[in-house]
């Protein structure tokens, strides 16, 4: 399990053995490089350990008020877990974190009137994995799915019904992985262990309570300091957009030497954001750097992609490639602008949503309608797009009988129509729909789900498209080459910040996320907003059109997807009817197949 997780630490292993327990640790040396802050750690006595994966960003302020009754031996932020969970207990520790995390502390203090038990726990939005499998009386947890289905400790059984929602939704949904015994630990939630069994609770939630104007420009300095302490090279992911930019900025203010600042470039200048970011960088004063990335490059990477990729995406060789480029430039450390489109409702959709139903031009004259109605709109719609209207029609035919935010969902991030998950998987449309209801149930927000609501959405988005892709992928293919990316602007301050404002006010007429805007407070970043939106994108369609042969018959490999339905979305394409991501998962899902054959 060790050794499929090298990549993830790369600088250094450690196991420790002791009773029933077994904790094993790949090692990415951060803060404290010293072998005093190897893992698995202990306290003082021994009794109590803990294997860790992420950073916790208050950890100075929290080891000051342990140092009176602790005694730390290192300068790490992992010792903290452990000594304040000494001194907390399971949920004052988890109230006190700042981070992304997931970790596990074994205790053994029977002496104590307790019995010996295991405590794990995931970060608030699940910027770091946690996936477990439980077999008999045995639990196994990895950072990785493929450790544990290559481990012997989970069935390599293949969860149909989790790839069905995969090609719904893009992603598959927590807490389902593609093994049918391997789950992953949602987040904001934690797991106990003891001789009476495995329970799970949740410690966290989203909330939309807060102030409508809180002052974010100090949160949004404090949590860009905190992002940048390493004592390892750390640099910024730069682009021609706010996000990125408003975290250089604050990276580089007040520094004694400048922030380091990443770039793409591609010989496709229409996608290439080099121009803007480089201004950026002039503006900053950051020592900027720029990495060219090829269709060259991205045929000879496909198979280290895919042999990266752990769970089935419908994206990420974005996040491949930039983390490779950070890797090249001699960087450990990467701040990425991962969530400010989330929080600060960046999206054209959140626009349309908060203009209520009317906004939304013929789906806000489909939602306003009584739900008979609703199906036959949506029947004769879905119809439409499966003679020729597009995928964009045909994605009506998951809305009879959904709630109406789930609907809503589909509607706007739905990735396969239901037709034609059906045809590549051979999934009967009954079961396709209680794949859906499974995908859906628990993050459900309380109340009336029978009008727009923003933050209903957001709720959705927040737990499918940011967990389940964004950051799944995100971790996953950083951790490829060994770089640790970090996300300020999901830092839990500015989150509850964030969701506290409300939807109205997180708009205005010409500019883009404007209180996120304003709280940067940049003439270069409010000019950027002031522009169209561009979402960081690669010339993927263009590349993969290049090598569409050599794709076609790696999607054909294996017999899960029906090779005709495969053939097909290749054909659909080529013709320019299907975006190149659906053509992508075809590829994704023959890869799986031939890592479950192999293992």
């Amino acid at each position: 399990m060790l050794e499929l997780q090298r990549r993830r630490g790369p600088d250094g292993e450690g196991v420790y053995c002791g009773g029933p327990v077994v904790l094993g640790h790949r090692r990415l040396s951060i803060i404290d490089l010293s072998e005093a802050a190897g893992q698995p750690m202990s306290n003082e006595s021994g009794d109590v350990r803990v294997t860790f994966n992420g950073e916790i960003y208050n950890y100075r302020e929290l080891r000051e008020s342990l140092n009176s009754a602790h005694c730390f031996r290192s300068t790490s932020d992992t010792e903290v877990l452990i000594h304040g969970y000494e001194e907390w207990g399971a949920e004052g520790l988890l109230r006190r974190l700042r981070g992304m995390f997931a970790f596990a502390i074994y205790d053994a203090r029977e002496g104590q009137g307790s019995e010996p038990f295991l405590f794990a726990a995931r970060d608030r939005l699940g910027i770091k994995p946690f996936y477990y499998s439980v077999q008999r009386d045995r639990l196994a947890f990895a950072s990785e799915v493929k450790a544990l289905a290559a481990s012997g400790a989970a069935s390599g059984e293949t969860d149909i019904s989790a790839l069905g929602a995969f090609l719904c939704l893009g992603s598959i949904p927590f807490p389902r992985t593609w093994l049918k015994n391997v789950h992953c630990l949602p987040p904001g939630h934690f797991l106990l262990v003891n001789r009476r069994g495995i329970e799970i609770r949740r410690y966290w939630e989203l909330s939309y309570d807060g102030e409508s104007k809180p002052a974010l420009g100090a949160i949004l300095q404090d949590s860009v300091d905190r992002h940048l302490v390493a004592d390892v090279p750390a640099g910024v992911f730069l682009s021609g957009g706010v996000d990125s930019a408003g975290i250089a900025m604050l990276a580089a203010r007040n520094r004694t030497a400048p922030v380091r600042t990443l770039t793409i470039t591609f010989d496709e200048r229409e996608f290439s954001e080099a121009d803007e970011a480089r201004r950026f960088a002039e503006d900053f004063g950051t020592d900027h750097h720029e990495i060219r990335v090829t269709g060259k490059d991205f045929e000879e990477e496909i198979p280290r992609f895919l042999d990266a990729m752990d769970q089935p995406t419908a994206d990420g060789v974005n996040t491949y490639f930039v983390s490779r480029a950070a890797s090249q430039a001699g960087l450990k450390v990467v701040l990425s602008g991962l969530g400010g489109d989330e929080v600060f409702f960046g999206y054209r959709h959140y626009q349309q949503l908060v203009g209520g139903a009317g906004g939304l031009g013929l789906f806000g004259g489909y939602l306003r309608s009584p739900e008979l109605i609703r199906r036959m709109i949506g029947f004769g719609a879905s119809l439409y797009g499966r003679n020729g209207g597009g995928e964009k029609w045909e994605r009506f035919d998951y809305c009879g009988g959904r709630p109406f935010h789930e609907s809503l969902y589909l509607l706007i991030r739905g990735f396969f129509p239901p037709a034609r998950v059906s045809r590549l998987l051979g999934m009967a449309p009954t079961e396709l729909n209680r794949s859906l209801d499974e995908s859906f149930s628990g993050i459900r927000m309380p109340g009336a789900n029978c009008h727009v609501d923003p933050n209903r959405f957001h709720f959705l988005e927040m737990k499918r498209y940011l967990h389940d892709q964004l950051l799944r992928d995100s971790d996953v293919f950083s951790m490829a080459h060994s770089i640790e990316l970090r996300v300020p602007l999901l830092d839990d301050p500015l989150v509850r910040a964030g969701c506290g404002i409300a939807p109205g006010d997180k708009m205005a007429g010409g500019i883009n996320k404007p209180r996120l805007v304003d709280g940067f407070a940049h003439p270069s970043i409010r000019e950027a907003a002031a522009r169209p939106k561009r979402g960081f994108v690669f010339p993927f369609a263009r590349w993969m059109a290049g090598n569409s042969g050599q794709l076609e018959e790696r999607a054909l490999a294996g017999d899960l997807l029906d090779r005709e339905a495969v053939r097909d979305c290749w054909k659909d394409f080529r013709a320019g009817r299907l975006h190149w991501s659906r053509a992508w998962s075809t590829v994704v899902l023959a890869s799986l197949v031939r890592r479950t054959a192999a293992a």
